[in-house]
């Protein structure tokens, strides 16, 4: 395994990319959790009306935002778990980017939310690439 060498500070790759994928999935369950129960006032940030279809909508991706940002929490604590869970996680994250994208191209959310989209892409690729670790 890799060993990062900076400033006499040593950390195992395998150890940083778990605990940064730990991060990744707390951030994943809080936001989920704020668009499940916040959606008519986090929908204008993204430049998208409020309307009762769209709040509706933006909750139940919220809902699953927290169920996959758990899982992977879980699966963090659960080693025979990790590889299922990091591959479907993964590719959550890496769709959820490339429809944001799609989005955004298409008028229906604002520029903003493209950080989401590469935010959520960097966490796919990272899932992948702990997986591929485990």
């Amino acid at each position: 395994m890799r060993v990062i060498r900076r400033l006499g500070f040593e950390m195992n790759l395998w150890l940083l990319e778990r605990r940064a994928s730990a991060a990744i999935a707390w951030i994943t369950i809080v936001t989920g959790a704020l668009q499940l129960t916040l959606p008519t006032y986090l929908l204008p940030v993204l430049g998208v009306e409020a309307s009762a279809a769209a709040a509706q909508l933006f909750a139940t991706v919220g809902m699953f935002m927290v169920l996959f940002g758990a899982a992977v929490v879980h699966a963090l604590r659960r080693q025979e778990a990790t590889n299922v869970v990091l591959l479907w996680a993964g590719w959550q994250k890496i769709g959820a980017a490339i429809l944001v994208t799609w989005g955004v191209t298409q008028g229906v959310f604002a520029q903003l939310a493209l950080l989401v989209a590469s935010f959520d892409f960097a966490s796919g690729l990272l899932f992948f690439d702990l997986r591929r670790r485990d």
